[in-house]
């Protein structure tokens, strides 16, 4: 997973992050959607992954 720093350094020049957003570090802004997310992720099976002899 990408750190929030190594993104920092791959943001172009011309982009400008305002330091404001900082506030919002960690918080899960739509918890509801996240919720719905979850639920429907409940019912998808994923295909069996196969064993490598």
């Amino acid at each position: 997973m990408i750190t929030k720093n190594e993104l920092i350094s791959e943001v172009p020049t011309n982009i400008i992050i305002d330091k404001a957003l900082d506030k919002y570090s960690g918080k899960v802004l739509f918890p509801e959607k996240v919720a719905k997310a979850k639920s429907m992720l409940k019912g998808v099976e994923l295909p069996k992954k196969k064993a490598d002899d």
